[in-house]
């Protein structure tokens, strides 16, 4: 899909001159590759030493160690609430067991993760020195912590980072195993995290995109059709495949009924407005918003929780068939105060886009939390106002396109290399905005769900300055073009 010069040799229109002449080390030129080893090594060894009591156990854990044990017994005996991409992990790791391995597995899955990403930068042309810092940046503690808790975040990182690696070799080398791995990775990607049940279609309306906006990125419709045939086939056949199992075995079809649940979280501050045949549920909804209110910080986002056992009296519905009935009820809310769900979005958003550190980044240590903090923030600024540079720079570039004669080859090649780098922009885009839209449209915008992205926003930001630099360069020469053809020059 990507346009090649040489394909045997596999020549990457992104890559610098320079970098198509350096031996590399699994995508990573020799110096970077020995300095990668030698920071994985003693990142490995510090967090072994620094946190010996990692992975840590959550609020969250329990339900998917329930999930494993049924898959370790072979027969799943009851609808989950947790899909089972996590959970299998538990079992191969052996975690109930041994957790410490689950600890060390998620750690190399992270600095593969590093790896991988650390690989398309060298091929879209970053110096080494920039390869180093993405690195670096990447094996302190607020990155690598959720390695250490019993969650489903750095498993849903490497299989959107594998999803995304994956994707670009199959346009660069067109090879259909790659592309097969990439479809099985976002499939993967839902069962771990239910979030990622539409990636795929997110995928190909990026390639859509893309045609029109990078048309010298992409090769043509055959390769857009065939990849995103692909991608989303491998999507319907996995999720597909397990929501027909929750049918035939438990009557429902679809990989885990959570959507009612989650976005009762939209209507907490709504729920006075259920119609009069709703009075009797309309009550004990209020009773329990209120209720949560005061007892959870004043968020009351877990209301229906609270609700379920006497919804359950009043309604003679099990907890799969309460959360149709309370997603039926969310929608109708919504509907009558559609101004107050987006206000929801927008709490969600700004929640969203909060640090998530704890007791393992943070060392029991409020001075280092801050340090965190302002890292974070700092990287999000940077995140934003770099995305705004370039949207203006490539705006303003391909308005002065206009007035530069097609047969300057030196300068086609330039905005090919540009194009190639932006397309991997908007590809790692769309996952960062994808996982956002859904976790604050349809969930509380909880900052745990942005983690597994997290890898993929500081990837961007590292793209997206190089990209800036060469659109910099670029628009000096396109200004002085310009400026000879209005002066009459050829």
């Amino acid at each position: 899909m990507l346009k090649t010069e040489n394909a045997r040799n596999v020549t990457i229109v992104g890559s610098s001159p320079a970098a198509l002449n350096i031996r590399s080390v699994a995508g990573l030129p020799v110096r970077s590759a020995l300095v990668y080893v030698l920071l994985f090594a003693v990142a490995f060894s510090f967090y072994n030493v620094i946190w010996p009591n990692a992975p840590i156990a959550e609020s969250d854990t329990s339900t998917y160690f329930r999930v494993a044990q049924d898959l370790s017994n072979l027969h799943i005996t009851q609808l989950h609430y947790r899909t089972p991409g996590y959970p299998l992990l538990l079992v191969l790791t052996g975690a109930s067991r041994s957790p410490r391995t689950l600890f060390f597995v998620s750690l190399v899955l992270h600095l593969a993760a590093i790896w991988a990403l650390a690989a398309l930068l060298y091929r879209a042309g970053l110096s080494e020195m920039a390869l180093n810092l993405f690195s670096l940046i990447l094996l302190l503690p607020p990155f690598v912590e959720p390695a250490g808790y019993i969650l489903s975040e750095t498993l849903t990182e490497a299989m959107l980072v594998a999803a995304f690696f994956s994707f670009i070799f199959w346009c660069l080398k067109k090879r259909i195993i790659w592309l097969f791995l990439s479809a099985a990775s976002i499939g993967y990607a839902a069962l771990t995290r239910p979030t990622y049940q539409l990636l795929a279609l997110g995928v190909a309306a990026w390639l859509v995109v893309a045609h029109f906006l990078l048309p010298k990125a992409l090769s043509g419709w055959r390769d857009i059709a065939q990849a995103s045939l692909v991608v989303i086939s491998a999507s319907v056949l996995i999720l597909g495949g397990y929501a027909y199992f929750n049918y035939r075995s438990f009557g429902y079809f679809g990989i885990t009924p959570i959507l009612g649940s989650s976005l009762s979280q939209k209507t907490v501050h709504i729920v006075e407005r259920l119609p009069d045949e709703y009075a009797t549920v309309r009550e004990i909804l209020i009773k329990a918003r209120n209720a949560e209110l005061l007892a959870n910080s004043g968020t009351g986002l877990w209301y229906f929780q609270r609700a379920v056992p006497e919804l359950t009296r009043v309604t003679n519905l099990d907890w799969v068939g309460l959360s149709r009935y309370m997603l039926n009820i969310d929608l109708l809310l919504i509907r009558k105060a559609p101004l107050t769900y987006l206000l929801e979005v927008i709490r969600a958003f700004a929640s969203y886009c909060f640090p998530v550190s704890r007791d393992l980044a943070n060392f029991a240590s409020r001075k280092v939390q801050l340090v965190w903090a302002v890292l974070h923030f700092m990287l999000m600024a940077a995140f934003a106002f770099n995305l705004i540079l370039l949207v203006g720079a490539g705006a303003y570039i391909k308005t002065c396109g206009l007035f530069v004669k097609r047969q300057d080859g030196m300068m086609n090649n330039d905005l090919n290399q540009i194009q190639f780098q932006a397309f991997l922009y908007g590809l790692a885009g769309t996952i960062v905005v994808y996982t956002a839209a859904i976790s604050c449209f349809i969930d509380a915008g909880d900052p745990r769900h942005r983690v597994p992205t997290d890898v993929m926003i500081v990837f961007m930001l590292f793209l997206g300055t190089h990209i800036w630099g060469r659109l910099v360069d670029l628009s000096r020469t396109l200004l002085d073009r310009c400026a000879t053809i209005v002066a009459g020059g050829k």
